[in-house]
């Protein structure tokens, strides 16, 4: 699964499913069960689809350029550069994460939405950001960097 065109495929179909499944079926109970005080439960799944596919995308785009960067020969050689690359990567997904949930705590600020919600928003912006970038280039780096990623 560490070869190209399969592992850019994969991650590709693995992030489209995760964001399916958080926000396409799982969206209409994550939209409706806050309580907002002026705010459409529709609105709000929007936004829940929009931000979560902004980190969907950046992640799979992170590990696309993982991917492209782990196959140069030229990495081989360098492969302490590679672990800082892919360990900027990781806390960039971190980072990534709680970036999109300020952004939905400050649009929905007035809402009165319960924490539990944004904590809920957040696990789910953590699988679809440094969770699914782990997991992809866990399973699916080139075989020259294949040991970089966390775990292995």
């Amino acid at each position: 699964m560490n070869k190209s065109p399969i592992n850019y495929l994969f991650t590709a179909a693995l992030g489209a499913v995760l964001w399916v499944l958080c926000c396409i079926i799982f969206g209409s109970y994550l939209a409706e069960n806050p309580t907002l005080t002026s705010k459409d439960p529709a609105q709000l799944a929007t936004e829940l689809q929009i931000v979560f596919g902004i980190g969907v995308l950046l992640s799979i785009f992170s590990a696309l350029y993982w991917y492209s960067y782990g196959s140069k020969e030229a990495t081989a050689g360098e492969l302490p550069v590679a672990k800082r690359k892919w360990y900027s990567l990781f806390i960039f997904q971190i980072v990534l994460s709680v970036i999109l949930i300020v952004i939905l705590v400050v649009i929905n600020r007035s809402q009165g939405i319960e924490p539990k919600w944004f904590g809920i928003y957040y696990c789910i912006s953590a699988l679809l950001t440094f969770l699914l970038f782990w997991i992809a280039t866990f399973l699916m780096s080139p075989r020259t960097v294949k040991f970089i990623p966390l775990g292995k």
